[in-house]
């Protein structure tokens, strides 16, 4: 067999695999998926981000923790929030110590130099107006520019909170106040410069009704609040990608199934019987890294990834997203924030 036709053959055998990958959930969003399809598509190392600054929010564990190692591997310089600045301090500290001890034992083994890379820990709620202000008022004073914005922060409640303006805090974490961070970064963003949503796999059980957004105290479920968030900003990105490509290339993420802190807090139950399959931080975070690192760059803007390759967006009847919604859903956020999408 000649080599052109055993690539060929090795690149469709992996299509099939990931298409049945895909069709049992379970095999596509635990472990198991990129156990088997970074072997059967013979996947690289994300490309050296030397020099660049990406922006990391939620930065101090789980899939952003591992994310922002992951960036400072590849020698960027990354910026982690945390709603605790005490903690983001730290946490860039550490993982600094660690990814600088790994470039050193590999400079040695190597003889080639690994590079430097930069770690800054400052402070963000992204459920508050005034922290987010405050934060990218200190963002464009530090960095004149910014080549990644990763929107990752937020958390599954099973108790209805509100924020300082009496929104829904899960809503007000996971999507009006990325929103917002995202539009007053903007004018700091390179061309061609890369905004990420970390979104989930439980948005596909809840379709985009933006009348049905926010989730009043007496009919709220954790779970439920969390999937209308997170299919929202997987159809924010879909609106945005098309509008503000090629200047910035916008996309959103499903990591899948993932042992974190916060899985084991808001899903015990799942986390018990799952355990055993469940993605480690650094596999939830690779799609994330790679599309940071120029991933994807063939694909059309405003994609949902997940495991290297782009994803359909419903599973069940009646999710899937219409254009006209999707205005709504900006029109909402224009007049929540008072930041248009246009605006620079």
């Amino acid at each position: 067999m000649a080599p052109s036709d055993r690539s060929l053959l090795n690149r469709s055998l992996a299509s099939v695999v990931d298409r049945l990958l895909e069709g049992t959930i379970v095999g596509s969003f635990s472990a198991i998926g990129p156990a088997i399809r970074s072997r059967l598509e013979h996947w690289s190392p994300p490309d050296d981000m030397t020099g660049q600054v990406v922006i990391v929010t939620g930065g101090t564990s789980g899939i952003g923790r591992a994310t922002a190692r992951a960036l400072l591997e590849l020698g960027a310089v990354v910026c982690l929030t945390s709603r605790n600045l005490e903690r983001a301090e730290t946490v860039a500290a550490e993982l600094l110590a660690d990814v600088g001890a790994s470039r050193q034992s590999m400079e040695t083994a190597t003889g080639h130099d690994g590079g430097s890379a930069v770690a800054v820990g400052m402070e963000l709620d992204t459920g508050s107006r005034e922290s987010i202000e405050r934060f990218a008022a200190a963002v464009v004073e530090r960095f004149p520019s910014i080549d990644v914005l990763i929107n990752n922060a937020g958390a599954l409640s099973d108790r209805y909170q509100t924020d300082e303006t009496g929104m829904e805090l899960t809503l007000s974490t996971h999507l009006v106040g990325p929103y917002r961070l995202t539009c007053l970064l903007k004018s700091q963003l390179v061309a061609g410069a890369r905004v990420l949503f970390m979104s989930s796999g439980g948005m596909y059980s809840e379709p985009l009704d933006v009348a049905r957004l926010e989730m009043d105290p007496g009919d709220y479920r954790g779970t439920a609040a969390y999937a209308r968030a997170k299919r929202a900003q997987v159809e924010l990105a879909a609106h945005l990608g098309p509008l503000w490509a090629p200047d910035v290339i916008v996309h959103s993420v499903h990591p899948g199934w993932v042992d974190t802190p916060g899985v084991d807090n808001a899903l015990p139950g799942f986390a018990t019987v799952m355990g055993p399959i469940l993605r480690q931080p650094d596999q939830g975070a690779d799609t994330m890294v790679w599309l940071a690192a120029g991933g994807g760059a063939d694909a059309e803007p405003g994609r949902f990834w997940h495991d290297r390759q782009t994803r359909g967006t419903a599973y069940r009847p009646g999710t899937a997203a219409d254009p006209e919604e999707r205005r709504r859903l900006v029109e909402w956020l224009e007049e929540q924030t008072g930041l248009p999408v246009t605006g620079d």
